[in-house]
């Protein structure tokens, strides 16, 4: 039985994969947080922090109750641009968006989608994954819940993987499975006393659809075949440049952490996250540089220069893929 308990602490959770050693949990106190997104040159967090809302056994948030910044809670983002890019990440919760308007971007294990209104993004956990949204505020629905919860349920859920992405259609035919997840949006925008109990029972219900519907089990993966190895060495190096971006790297620094050449370095991270390193790496510094932009003034080029990015040209046409403007223009609107 899932208890309300924990609304008064935040869960710091790590990546583990089969075959891997579990790592215990870090609780910190919400001042911490806080810090973390008054101080902009903090680097965005590889193990994602997880709050659980309002007394509930999962963090949940929609365009009219929440947080509506960012989808993956991956950027303290603090400017008000309509197109928002959060680069490749992963953590170890289960994600769930379910998009009621507009469309979103989204590459999950190298696999890219286009998601419409009504579909079902499910983001796994451990996965490799980034996102793209067109407007803000945008009306969806966002559900993240943690693996210990989820351990609580399925005992076996390191064995279970949820189909990516579930269609409308199939949202629309599958019994009660669109009327559960809007009565959670509708209990959790009233927000009445005593709704977490309701809300509740329509997770564990909408967790069986799930189950029965849409859901895989997978033999124990083990840890040392190529691919497992692969998979693990290029969410290495994903946690490794988000502590080091701000330095000059190469692809020989990153190959050299992993101990391999630059050639299978390459190969193996394209095919794993469907984008060449390099470009992961200049959306990780520009985001960097976008939570810094509206939190101090430093003139533009000493941002770039203090997130390692050293072609304007380079920085500019990422800036304006990611974010749908100029780092001036941002600046000067919200100014």
């Amino acid at each position: 039985m899932i208890s309300f308990g924990g609304c008064d602490r935040i869960v710091l959770t790590y990546l583990t994969w089969p075959g891997w050693p579990q790592l215990p949990g870090r609780f910190i106190q919400r001042g911490d947080v806080m810090a973390a997104k008054l101080n902009a040159s903090v680097p965005a967090a590889t193990h994602e922090i997880v709050e659980e809302t309002d007394r509930l056994p999962v963090f949940f948030s929609t365009s009219r109750r929440g947080s509506c910044t960012s989808f993956s809670c991956s950027s303290a983002s603090l400017c008000c641009s309509s197109t928002l890019t959060i680069p490749l990440h992963w953590h170890e919760y289960v994600e769930f968006i379910y998009l009621l308007e507009d469309t979103m971007d989204a590459s999950v294990q190298s696999d890219r989608y286009e998601l419409r209104p009504g579909d079902l993004l499910i983001i796994n956990s451990g996965e490799l994954h980034s996102t793209k949204i067109f407007r803000r505020p945008m009306p969806y629905l966002l559900m993240q819940l943690s693996a210990k919860r989820l351990r609580e349920i399925f005992p076996d859920f390191e064995l279970l993987h949820f189909v990516t992405c579930i269609r409308a259609e199939q949202v629309q035919e599958t019994p009660r499975m669109r009327d559960i997840l809007l009565s959670m949006r509708q209990l959790f925008e009233e927000a009445k006393d005593g709704y977490q109990l309701l809300f509740t029972a329509r997770l564990y219900e909408f967790l069986h659809i799930l189950y029965e519907h849409y859901c895989t089990r997978t033999a124990p993966r083990p840890a040392d075949t190529p691919a497992g190895r692969d998979q693990r060495r290029v969410a290495e190096i994903v946690e490794w440049t988000q502590a080091h971006f701000r330095e000059p790297l190469t692809l020989e620094d990153a190959a050299g952490h992993l101990g391999i050449s630059r050639e299978y370095f390459c190969r193996i991270f394209k095919k794993h996250t469907g984008q060449t390193y390099l470009a992961f790496l200049c959306a990780t510094r520009t985001m960097n540089l976008y939570n810094q932009l509206l939190a101090s003034d430093l003139p533009i080029p000493l941002l770039m220069e203090e997130n390692g990015l050293t072609n304007y040209k380079t920085f500019l046409r990422t800036f304006r893929d990611m974010y749908g403007t100029t780092p001036q223009r941002l600046r000067s609107e919200n100014a």
